[in-house]
């Protein structure tokens, strides 16, 4: 009989990026099972076509109490072997009742960023992962189609991008405004990067931050190019594994980069970064150390010092020192 394994993940696409490594380790230890993921309809994009997921379900089409009930019968009748909750929900205490406790089981404490959280409770929903002997999945997690590589190589084409010594990707934006750093900054450290390290510089975004885009790109000296509206966020992998480094808020661009291994400077105001920050080898962390910093609140009390206070010679100093810490090399090929 075909295993059969549900998995409920994440709703957003930074969150899906973040549980991507817990979901290769469940499909590395059943390699052979039919695997049903719901998620949200944003981290839906992230996982379209995936080989390793045969049923793909959005679950922001049943958010209603009525459609939460059919979503649990439609779950029920596919009488899962196995079952792999990453947001505490009740559909697998109808599931697997008699094995209630282990989703009701929270990460310690200690363990903090999302990513070893969303792992721990693989182990623990999983027993039959640690006694396969549970192995961390390679670093790289996310999918990518062909479709996705040819797409970038187009654009690399158009920009004239085989040529670049220095590719440097930034996403200025952010879900919320509150976790954006200034125009300003990110013009100022464009530009420098352009005219003393070098660089092309690619601006990424989803198309409602075009306008954030735009501003910056108005601001600044040098020419840049913008990806907003023309990559998906798999293809802007495929753009950022070229890359030699990416500069981000706290954002699903921040995470792409990390389980990718870009070097990444991320800059962080109201969040965490020992939840959220970036896991790459090669990272750095901007933030203010403010007494009202992190408030992991989506309004800011005061006027956004946590961001504005930040400078654009500090952010530049960290992406140099990242770019340093290697000779300039042609695009990475995937």
């Amino acid at each position: 009989m075909e295993k059969r394994v549900l998995i409920i993940g994440p709703s957003n696409i930074g969150d899906g990026i973040l549980a991507s490594h817990a979901m290769a380790a469940v499909a590395r230890r059943f390699p052979q099972a039919h695997v049903t993921l719901v998620v949200g309809e944003r981290a839906k994009t992230l996982f379209l076509g995936d080989p390793r997921i045969h049923t793909l379900v959005d679950a922001s089409r049943f958010e209603s109490v009525l459609g939460r009930l059919s979503l649990a019968r439609m779950l029920w009748r596919h009488h899962p072997h196995v079952v792999v909750d990453l947001r505490h929900t009740l559909y697998p205490l109808l599931l697997k009742p008699w094995a209630a406790w282990r989703f009701l089981r929270r990460p310690p404490r200690a363990l903090v960023h999302m990513r070893d959280r969303h792992l721990w409770q693989v182990r623990a929903q999983v027993p039959s992962l640690m006694r396969s002997g549970f192995r961390v999945p390679p670093r790289t997690t996310i999918w990518f189609s062909e479709k996705d590589q040819a797409h970038v190589e187009g654009l690399g084409k158009r920009w004239g991008l085989d040529t670049a010594p220095r590719l440097i990707i930034i996403a200025p934006g952010a879900r919320s405004h509150i976790k954006r750093w200034t125009p300003e900054g990110f013009a100022r450290v464009a530009d420098r990067l352009i005219s003393e390290a070098g660089a092309h510089v690619i601006f990424s975004g989803e198309s409602d931050e075009e306008p954030i885009v735009e501003e910056i790109r108005g601001l600044m000296r040098h020419a840049s190019h913008s990806a907003v509206g023309l990559v998906t966020i798999r293809q802007l992998g495929v753009l950022m594994a070229r890359s030699q480094l990416v500069i981000t808020n706290d954002s699903a661009a921040l995470h792409m980069a990390s389980a990718l291994n870009v070097p990444t400077v991320a800059i962080f105001g109201p969040t965490d970064a020992a939840k959220y920050g970036p896991t790459a080898d090669q990272r750095r962390v901007i933030r203010r150390r403010l007494f009202c910093s992190p408030c992991e609140q989506s309004l800011c009390r005061f006027h956004h010092e946590c961001m504005r206070f930040i400078s654009a010679d500090e952010v530049y100093d960290a992406a140099r020192g990242l770019l340093e810490q290697e000779p300039p090399l042609t695009i990475r090929r995937s």
